[in-house]
Protein backbone atom coordinates (compact mmCIF):
# COMPACT_ATOMS: atom_id res chain seq x y z
CA UNK A 1 0.00 0.00 0.00
CA UNK A 2 1.13 3.35 -0.65
CA UNK A 3 0.79 5.62 2.05
CA UNK A 4 -0.51 9.37 1.43
CA UNK A 5 0.90 11.49 4.19
CA UNK A 6 -1.47 14.50 4.20
CA UNK A 7 0.41 18.10 4.49
CA UNK A 8 -0.32 20.88 6.71
CA UNK A 9 -0.65 23.34 3.63
CA UNK A 10 -3.51 20.83 2.70
CA UNK A 11 -4.82 20.38 6.00
CA UNK A 12 -5.45 24.26 6.52
CA UNK A 13 -6.91 24.89 3.06
CA UNK A 14 -9.40 22.18 3.34
CA UNK A 15 -10.53 23.08 6.93
CA UNK A 16 -10.42 26.67 5.80
CA UNK A 17 -12.24 26.22 2.50
CA UNK A 18 -14.81 24.28 4.76
CA UNK A 19 -15.22 26.47 7.78
CA UNK A 20 -15.58 29.74 4.94
CA UNK A 21 -18.40 27.60 3.49
CA UNK A 22 -20.43 27.70 6.71
CA UNK A 23 -20.44 31.60 7.37
CA UNK A 24 -20.98 32.85 3.84
CA UNK A 25 -24.44 32.63 1.58
CA UNK A 26 -23.30 30.58 -0.89
CA UNK A 27 -25.39 30.17 -4.18
CA UNK A 28 -25.84 26.51 -3.62
CA UNK A 29 -25.48 25.27 -0.15
CA UNK A 30 -23.18 23.28 0.92
CA UNK A 31 -20.27 24.95 -1.29
CA UNK A 32 -20.30 25.98 -5.19
CA UNK A 33 -17.98 26.67 -8.19
CA UNK A 34 -18.89 30.19 -7.69
CA UNK A 35 -17.54 30.50 -3.61
CA UNK A 36 -14.63 28.70 -4.98
CA UNK A 37 -13.38 31.57 -7.00
CA UNK A 38 -14.68 34.44 -5.41
CA UNK A 39 -12.36 33.55 -2.35
CA UNK A 40 -9.40 32.86 -4.55
CA UNK A 41 -9.56 28.78 -3.48
CA UNK A 42 -9.00 27.83 -7.12
CA UNK A 43 -5.19 28.88 -7.27
CA UNK A 44 -4.58 27.70 -3.83
CA UNK A 45 -5.88 24.01 -4.76
CA UNK A 46 -3.83 24.28 -8.00
CA UNK A 47 -0.89 24.47 -5.71
CA UNK A 48 -1.31 21.70 -3.55
CA UNK A 49 -0.82 17.91 -4.07
CA UNK A 50 -4.19 16.67 -5.83
CA UNK A 51 -4.09 13.09 -4.00
CA UNK A 52 -3.52 14.73 -0.48
CA UNK A 53 -6.94 17.20 -1.01
CA UNK A 54 -8.69 14.77 -2.46
CA UNK A 55 -7.81 12.41 1.01
CA UNK A 56 -7.85 15.31 3.20
CA UNK A 57 -11.69 15.91 1.99
CA UNK A 58 -12.73 12.31 2.02
CA UNK A 59 -11.74 11.95 5.09
CA UNK A 60 -12.35 14.83 7.24
CA UNK A 61 -15.28 16.46 5.83
CA UNK A 62 -19.12 15.92 5.69
CA UNK A 63 -19.89 13.22 2.83
CA UNK A 64 -22.49 15.49 1.08
CA UNK A 65 -20.21 18.90 1.22
CA UNK A 66 -17.07 16.80 -0.06
CA UNK A 67 -19.08 15.32 -3.00
CA UNK A 68 -20.35 18.78 -3.83
CA UNK A 69 -16.69 20.32 -3.60
CA UNK A 70 -15.56 17.68 -6.10
CA UNK A 71 -18.15 18.18 -8.76
CA UNK A 72 -16.94 21.88 -8.43
CA UNK A 73 -13.51 20.80 -9.40
CA UNK A 74 -13.47 19.25 -12.94
CA UNK A 75 -9.52 20.75 -13.15
CA UNK A 76 -8.85 18.55 -10.18
CA UNK A 77 -10.61 14.83 -11.25
CA UNK A 78 -8.54 15.66 -14.91
CA UNK A 79 -5.46 14.75 -13.13
CA UNK A 80 -6.87 11.75 -11.46
CA UNK A 81 -6.17 8.07 -13.07
CA UNK A 82 -6.78 4.19 -12.24
CA UNK A 83 -4.03 3.83 -9.86
CA UNK A 84 -4.87 7.14 -8.44
CA UNK A 85 -8.05 6.04 -7.07
CA UNK A 86 -6.91 2.63 -5.88
CA UNK A 87 -4.05 4.49 -3.80
CA UNK A 88 -6.83 6.43 -2.17
CA UNK A 89 -9.44 3.76 -1.27
CA UNK A 90 -6.21 2.02 0.02
CA UNK A 91 -5.82 4.74 2.65
CA UNK A 92 -9.30 6.00 3.23
CA UNK A 93 -9.61 5.42 7.68
CA UNK A 94 -13.53 5.55 7.51
CA UNK A 95 -16.31 4.40 6.18
CA UNK A 96 -17.70 8.14 5.59
CA UNK A 97 -14.76 8.08 3.05
CA UNK A 98 -15.76 5.03 1.02
CA UNK A 99 -19.58 6.37 0.72
CA UNK A 100 -18.83 9.63 -0.55
CA UNK A 101 -16.23 8.35 -3.16
CA UNK A 102 -18.37 5.76 -3.89
CA UNK A 103 -21.40 8.20 -4.49
CA UNK A 104 -18.71 10.48 -6.85
CA UNK A 105 -17.45 8.22 -8.46
CA UNK A 106 -20.31 5.95 -9.60
CA UNK A 107 -23.20 8.85 -10.05
CA UNK A 108 -20.89 11.82 -11.76
CA UNK A 109 -17.82 10.30 -13.14
CA UNK A 110 -19.98 7.06 -14.49
CA UNK A 111 -17.47 4.55 -13.28
CA UNK A 112 -17.68 1.61 -11.16
CA UNK A 113 -14.93 0.59 -8.82
CA UNK A 114 -16.84 -1.86 -6.43
CA UNK A 115 -14.38 -4.96 -7.59
CA UNK A 116 -11.46 -2.42 -6.94
CA UNK A 117 -12.74 -1.95 -3.68
CA UNK A 118 -14.14 -5.29 -2.40
CA UNK A 119 -11.40 -7.45 -3.88
CA UNK A 120 -8.53 -5.76 -2.71
CA UNK A 121 -6.32 -7.41 -0.56
CA UNK A 122 -5.50 -3.38 1.47
CA UNK A 123 -8.97 -2.89 2.54
CA UNK A 124 -9.74 -3.57 5.41
CA UNK A 125 -13.06 -6.25 5.44
CA UNK A 126 -15.01 -4.02 7.81
CA UNK A 127 -15.08 -1.18 5.05
CA UNK A 128 -16.17 -3.97 2.11
CA UNK A 129 -18.97 -4.84 4.19
CA UNK A 130 -20.10 -1.19 5.03
CA UNK A 131 -19.75 -0.28 1.05
CA UNK A 132 -21.94 -3.18 0.30
CA UNK A 133 -24.52 -1.67 2.55
CA UNK A 134 -24.33 1.30 2.38
CA UNK A 135 -24.70 1.05 -1.88
CA UNK A 136 -27.86 -1.52 -1.04
CA UNK A 137 -29.63 1.07 1.10
CA UNK A 138 -28.67 4.22 -1.57
CA UNK A 139 -29.12 2.56 -4.75
CA UNK A 140 -31.19 4.98 -6.34
CA UNK A 141 -29.03 7.85 -5.13
CA UNK A 142 -26.26 6.98 -7.05
CA UNK A 143 -27.90 7.70 -10.49
CA UNK A 144 -28.16 11.11 -11.83
CA UNK A 145 -32.08 12.37 -11.63
CA UNK A 146 -33.77 14.59 -14.37
CA UNK A 147 -33.71 17.62 -11.55
CA UNK A 148 -29.82 17.35 -11.48
CA UNK A 149 -29.22 17.67 -15.51
CA UNK A 150 -31.53 20.60 -14.76
CA UNK A 151 -29.08 22.03 -12.35
CA UNK A 152 -26.03 21.35 -14.56
CA UNK A 153 -27.68 22.82 -17.38
CA UNK A 154 -28.66 26.01 -15.71
CA UNK A 155 -25.09 25.84 -13.90
CA UNK A 156 -26.19 26.23 -10.15
CA UNK A 157 -22.86 24.63 -9.02
CA UNK A 158 -21.26 27.17 -11.83
CA UNK A 159 -19.89 23.94 -13.13
CA UNK A 160 -22.12 23.38 -16.62
CA UNK A 161 -23.27 19.81 -17.96
CA UNK A 162 -20.85 19.90 -20.94
CA UNK A 163 -17.73 20.08 -18.00
CA UNK A 164 -19.41 16.97 -16.60
CA UNK A 165 -19.68 15.34 -19.80
CA UNK A 166 -16.08 15.62 -20.84
CA UNK A 167 -15.24 14.73 -17.24
CA UNK A 168 -17.09 11.75 -17.80
CA UNK A 169 -15.62 11.35 -21.36
CA UNK A 170 -11.90 11.44 -20.03
CA UNK A 171 -13.04 7.99 -17.60
CA UNK A 172 -15.10 6.37 -20.21
CA UNK A 173 -11.82 6.87 -22.42
CA UNK A 174 -9.81 5.34 -20.03
CA UNK A 175 -9.66 1.31 -20.26
CA UNK A 176 -8.64 0.65 -16.54
CA UNK A 177 -12.06 1.88 -15.77
CA UNK A 178 -15.21 -0.18 -15.50
CA UNK A 179 -18.10 1.79 -16.75
CA UNK A 180 -21.14 2.59 -14.14
CA UNK A 181 -24.17 -0.39 -15.12
CA UNK A 182 -27.89 0.40 -14.86
CA UNK A 183 -29.39 -0.13 -11.91
CA UNK A 184 -30.68 -3.71 -12.41
CA UNK A 185 -27.24 -4.50 -13.21
CA UNK A 186 -25.72 -2.95 -10.71
CA UNK A 187 -28.19 -4.58 -8.11
CA UNK A 188 -27.70 -8.06 -9.43
CA UNK A 189 -23.56 -7.38 -9.38
CA UNK A 190 -23.50 -6.69 -5.38
CA UNK A 191 -25.98 -9.72 -4.81
CA UNK A 192 -23.32 -11.68 -6.15
CA UNK A 193 -20.78 -10.32 -4.22
CA UNK A 194 -19.21 -11.80 -1.25
CA UNK A 195 -16.71 -10.64 1.37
Amino acid sequence: MNKINIGNEVKELSSQMAISSTKEVIQYFPIDRFFIEKNGFIEKIRSVNYLEFLLCNFENVNPTYTVQLFICLPELWEKVNYEDLIKLTENFTNSFSFYSFIEFTYKYLEIDLFDEIIYNKNIEEKFKIDCLSFTFNTLDFLYLEDYEYIEFKENLFGINIEQLRRLQLKFKNDNEFTKAKPKNELYKKLLLIQV
